[in-house]
């Protein structure tokens, strides 16, 4: 019997890393979508124009023979993403509210190998009437 309680708390733990799991990997839904594409020479655009608060979802669509990831450099708050060869992965990102221009990285690379930076450069959100 003990044994059997000991399950159901590993079980009910387990349960709910799944759902934040879930959650984690369609917190794409929602926002302006934004191509990024991977290819063998690296990944484009080198540049995408935001605004501050903006929610984004990201389609990268993995057009090379290798694994890529991507993921935030340099303080921006994007965990890594695994795109395989041949596959398309749509992680979410909110541009931080700024009251200036800023510019904010992903880092679009092979483990190991070859790696592209994007530049995120956002402008302020427009002011609220």
């Amino acid at each position: 019997m003990t044994r059997s309680r000991r399950a159901i708390p590993t079980t009910a733990c387990c349960a709910a890393v799944a759902v934040s799991l879930a959650a984690c990997a369609s917190s794409g839904a929602g926002g302006r979508e934004v191509p990024i594409t991977q290819r063998d020479e690296g990944c484009s655009p080198e540049t995408i124009d935001v605004t501050a608060g903006e929610q984004l979802k990201l389609v990268v669509k993995n057009e090379s023979g290798d694994d890529y990831e991507i993921e935030g450099i340099e303080g921006t708050e994007l965990e890594e993403v695994v795109v395989p060869a041949g596959h398309t992965r749509t992680p979410g990102y909110r541009v931080p509210r700024a009251n200036s221009d800023a510019t904010y990285g992903l880092k679009c690379y092979v483990p190991g190998g070859r790696s592209t930076v994007i530049e995120l450069k956002a402008s302020p959100a427009p002011a609220q009437q």
